[in-house]
């Protein structure tokens, strides 16, 4: 592989527009904010920072900091993995391959969930990755009781990390769905797997370096949305709501899933690019 950055001292500004250009020739759809995000990580300087010292020379030692992150980036690895943190909300969350990584559109499902859940409410969040529904609430609203739970041992070490270095008081349990896990909740939050097995039109990047379990649901996508459906009912309290993130081309399916298993007040919700992202639906 080539270098992005031949030897010989060079500027901020040259550093950036020679690792925007060699991202994007390796096929990064974000090349420019990935570079200067990357170039900032090894520099320990804010994005901001890149533009006001444009022409501060950078040493060989800063430069052979910079290339293995631009090599990473080049096999298409999510930048949040190689910095190692990811903004949510109001958090920044510890990331890299233990768990799914954390997507802006998830956060129209966490708005959802604060709105149903009421004071002192109990929520469980479900397939919780890296932690960030359940963080997310118990931040917002200290006088929730949050549990978060997973399948994945990994996923629950770096959801612990970012919960104990939060200060976030979050009750953490190793869970496949909601087997074993007793009710009532006021809302069951799930952002689970729902992309179909092997659907080839998934970011090759996502394939390579994500989990596949925390990515694959099934031939449809939606097997761990049957099951945790069928769980719902007897998990929930007195007009306890259920709260599901899906794909665009499953919502219809899921609010007839939600719907036949006798939960009613279903909803579709927009995310901020005007996709049906999220469900809700409520016990009778």
């Amino acid at each position: 592989m080539a270098e992005a950055i031949p030897g010989g001292i060079r500027t901020v500004k040259d550093v950036v527009a020679l690792s925007s250009a060699y991202l994007e020739a390796k096929g990064s759809p974000t090349a420019r904010l990935d570079a200067e995000l990357l170039v900032g990580h090894a520099l320990g300087m804010p994005r901001l920072d890149l533009y006001l010292h444009h022409d501060r020379p950078l040493t060989e030692d800063e430069l052979a900091a910079i290339r293995p992150l631009l090599r990473r980036r080049a096999d298409l690895e999510p930048v949040a993995y190689i910095v190692g943190e990811t903004g949510f909300r109001r958090l920044t969350l510890q990331t890299d391959a233990r768990a799914l990584m954390p997507r802006p559109e998830t956060e129209t499902l966490v708005e959802v969930a604060l709105a149903l859940l009421p004071r002192g409410g109990r929520l469980v969040d479900v397939g919780t990755g890296a932690g960030p529904i359940a963080l997310s609430v118990k931040h917002e609203r200290p006088d929730a009781d949050v549990l978060a739970v997973d399948v994945s041992d990994d996923a629950l070490a770096l959801a612990r990390a970012n919960a104990e270095r939060l200060g976030l008081d979050v009750a953490l349990a190793r869970a496949d769905l909601l087997d074993g896990v007793d009710g009532p909740f006021a809302v069951i939050a799930a952002n689970l797997p729902y992309v179909p097995d092997g659907d080839p039109r998934t970011e090759p990047g996502v394939v390579r370096h994500e989990p596949h379990l925390a990515l694959w649901g099934g031939p449809d996508g939606m097997d761990l949305h049957r099951r945790l459906i069928a769980q719902a009912p007897s998990r929930l309290g007195l007009r306890g709501a259920i709260v599901l993130e899906v794909s665009d081309e499953q919502a219809g399916a899921v609010a007839g899933l939600l719907a036949d298993a006798g939960l009613v007040d279903v909803e579709r919700h927009r995310d901020l690019a005007g996709v049906e992202r999220v469900l809700s639906a409520r016990l009778p």
